[in-house]
């Protein structure tokens, strides 16, 4: 979809393609479940495959499809499951392969589909590949990233082999060269030095990884979420990289990196290695449903929109678009527009639009505004073409919270505070665990923010996002186009229409009471709308009558940071 033209100075205009594309991932309503946070069926305070595959009811009632599950995988500990030690077993922290089975197998009963976190960018150094690699037992001896040292010192220390360094860490430069004595060699770590890179260039690395995919998609994994390929390959030539002060900016992916170590050009050839193997898959199967292949990426939009391909050799259904996430601040509604159409003026022809609203490690970003603010992020994520990606809780307005040092349970407490166990009900330890308590805290507000408070409650956050994903399930939420207004400085307005379907969501995006006068702004509508989702604070019910024009007689008040989803029936 591309920005075609400006109806006036407040109106943006898209014009979208209905062609009926039915694959799945298109618009797929894309739940994330931190597994170790959601529900415990054992007692022992951490969340598993049973604790998650009894609540798979509630999936369905919430109208979502597809369930992506953060890493499972055997696994040492260090990195909350992305340093894995055994690719193809399940951590005995969430059960076993039966209990996995049997979790995909009622996934299937309720045609839900099944995101695989993939992390093929590096490994345990606990796992048995990397422990022959240091022996140089073929064919693992080059299944890593092993390189000679620069030099020694006076007194004989190696000297790294360039200024690369590890991004897990948020203070000073660290290496990310680990020296192994028995080898005598340096290896390199994107991340913690517990987690060596893979060559990714080696063929037989690619035979392993293709194996594994074929293990897991065989069991039924309906779509791979793959991890970090920002960090897939780097430079042959080891060429050092500058720095300077910008460390922190580096760390963050805010800047467009060099091609040194980052987004390296050789990326994008393997990811449609990738591609054409689940393709090629798909087809010897005789696959109803596409298996998706889902790209996690940070960087500039530029960057970002390398991971899509090209028509001729694509690297990914789509990478996972965090524009939303990136708001630092309240945005008007013309600054809104602008802040959402440069995604989507850069995409490729024919690419797929999705809207993510946080994840694992992006966090709630309604904690950088307030709550009643997530109102209007929800409603964006959701009611914008494309696929909508959740982290759990979101539906809820679950909150997060800063931990004492003692409740330090992993790598970054900032990363923890955003996985607080699910609030189901409030009764002791929000209905997470039966044991004495969770891994980490529970949020204090579980006794009022939680599943079975909001359930029965027709006008909770909870009821309004069950509206908005039945809403985006029709037809014009698929495939019809998008037209963006700005109605006035603090009210974002767009609607979506198909053949003769017509929705509008408006958005109050400021801090005020503002009157909205619709009639001035969109062409041909009537007097009145109907209310289809009101968020709570709103001030509107659905099945409520929405004026469209401004006079004495008619008035229409939107309150602070809530939203409207109306149509013409």
């Amino acid at each position: 979809m591309k920005f075609v033209q400006i109806l006036s100075s407040l109106l943006f205009v898209i014009c979208g393609s209905a062609a009926l594309d039915r694959t799945w991932w298109k618009y797929a309503t894309i739940y994330e479940v931190f597994l170790k946070s959601f529900k415990d069926s054992d007692g022992d305070g951490i969340g598993d495959f049973k604790g998650l595959t009894s609540k798979l009811d509630y999936f369905e009632d919430l109208g979502v499809d597809t369930i992506w599950v953060t890493p499972f995988y055997t696994s040492s500990g260090a990195d909350g499951g992305y340093d894995i030690t055994d690719f193809y077993g399940i951590d005995p922290l969430y059960g076993t392969m039966a209990d996995f089975e049997e979790f995909l197998k009622e996934m299937k009963k309720r045609d839900l589909n099944f995101v695989m976190d993939l992390v093929i960018n590096h490994s345990s150094d606990e796992h048995e590949w990397f422990q022959k690699s240091i022996q140089k037992i073929e064919p693992y001896k080059d299944y890593y990233v092993w390189v000679d040292p620069k030099g020694y010192t006076e007194d004989g220390k190696p000297i790294p082999p360039n200024n690369w360094v590890s991004i897990f860490n948020f203070t000073k430069p660290c290496t990310g060269w680990t020296w192994n004595e028995h080898r005598q060699q340096y290896y390199f770590h994107q991340f913690l030095a517990k987690q060596p890179d893979f060559n990714l260039r080696n063929e037989n690395v690619k035979k392993e990884l293709q194996a594994l995919m074929k293990f897991w998609l065989d069991k039924g994994v309906t779509a791979f979420r793959i991890d970090a390929p920002p960090f897939f390959m780097e430079d042959p030539l080891l060429r050092e990289e500058y720095y300077g002060n910008e460390f922190a900016k580096i760390v963050a992916g805010a800047e467009e990196r060099s091609s040194r170590r980052f987004h390296h050009p050789d990326n994008f050839p393997f990811l449609n290695e990738i591609y054409l193997f689940l393709r090629q898959y798909d087809k010897k199967n005789k696959k109803e449903r596409e298996t998706a292949m889902l790209t996690e990426s940070y960087g500039t939009i530029d960057v970002m929109m390398k991971y899509y391909g090209t028509k001729e050799k694509p690297s990914s259904h789509f990478t996972f678009n965090f524009q939303i996430t990136t708001l630092k601040k309240y945005l008007d509604a013309r600054q809104m527009i602008d802040h959402l159409s440069s995604w989507i003026d850069k995409l490729p022809e024919g690419a797929a639009q999705n809207w993510a609203l946080g994840n694992h490690d992006q966090g709630r970003i309604f904690y950088r505004f307030n709550k009643e603010y997530n109102s209007v992020l929800l409603a964006l994520v959701t009611m914008l073409p494309g696929a909508a990606s959740l982290y759990y809780g979101e539906e809820l307005s679950q909150e997060l919270f800063d931990y004492t040092p003692e409740h330090v349970k992993n790598l970054w407490v900032e990363r923890d505070h955003f996985r607080l166990p699910m609030q189901w009900d409030d009764s002791f330890n929000a209905g997470f665990t039966s044991g004495e308590k969770p891994w980490v805290p529970l949020h204090p507000s579980y006794w009022l923010t939680n599943v079975e408070t909001q359930k029965n409650h027709p006008h909770s956050f909870l009821s309004y996002f069950k509206d908005l994903v039945s809403i985006r399930k029709t037809d014009t939420f698929k495939y019809g186009d998008l037209k963006l207004y700005a109605v006035s400085k603090w009210v974002l307005a767009f609607t979506r229409t198909y053949r003769q379907s017509k929705y509008i969501v408006v958005l109050n995006l400021g801090m005020e009471n503002n009157l909205i006068d619709l009639h001035s702004n969109i062409h041909d509508l009537p007097s009145t709308l109907t209310v289809v989702a009101a968020s709570p604070n709103s001030g509107y019910i659905k099945g409520e009558k929405f004026k469209t024009i401004l006079n004495r007689l008619s008035i229409s008040v939107l309150r602070p940071h809530s939203s409207v989803v109306l149509t013409y029936v």
